[in-house]
């Protein structure tokens, strides 16, 4: 059963989450602002994090940042800022999901299931050469060295693997590593992965 650590600054809605969550399957703990979720995240290692960004203390952003320098758990970000400018602040922080207040609950549970669907895919660890491509892990290895890579980098390179010797087109690689809501900001962003991508070899 996944965790869900759920930072919001208000109460109500994180009871709401909570309810949601739970009523899904899922296992959840709370934080009210950005020091206690730094915290929380540590002690309790959920596999996702629903983030506010106007936290007390410490922000979320902040918060989002931290978090990305030691791991690449799945972070959505909930809050009132709707504003393009932040939401693709937020994304290129490191966030894999953007979602507004107010917000459907039912719809964010939808978008947690996607997430973690993808995040922590269920295919077996794949050889190529001297590369070892580790789903469970989210890791690439070349030699037995980790190369490195963002979640989002490592999910351009596992769907083009998975397809080797074919040709993907930029939507299909989109599907594989963005929900639907994300694609129209970032399309332009796929070259600039796979730029990266080939750096590190």
């Amino acid at each position: 059963m996944k965790k869900i650590l759920i930072v919001d600054d208000e109460e109500n809605i994180r009871d709401l989450v909570d309810l949601y969550m739970r009523k899904a399957g899922f296992k959840t703990v709370h934080a009210k602002n950005g020091r206690e979720a730094l915290e929380k995240f540590d002690t309790e290692k959920p596999s996702l994090v629903i983030l506010d960004l106007m936290l007390p203390y410490i922000d979320g952003e902040t918060v989002a940042q931290k978090l990305r320098k030691k791991s690449n758990v799945p972070i959505i970000m909930l809050t009132a800022k709707a504003d393009e400018t932040d939401r693709v602040q937020g994304l290129e922080i490191g966030a894999d999901d953007y979602v507004t207040k107010p917000f459907s609950p039912r719809e964010l549970v939808a978008r947690v299931k996607n997430i973690l669907k993808r995040a922590y895919p269920e295919e077996r660890t794949l050889k190529i050469k001297d590369i070892e491509i580790n789903p469970k892990e989210m890791r690439v290895y070349k030699n037995g060295k980790d190369l490195g890579l963002t979640v989002k980098e490592f999910r351009v390179l596992f769907a083009l693997a998975k397809k080797i010797g074919s040709v993907l087109t930029r939507d299909e690689i989109m599907n594989e590593i963005y929900s639907e809501y994300d694609k129209v900001v970032f399309d332009r962003t796929i070259d600039a992965y796979i730029k990266n991508i080939r750096k590190t070899w």
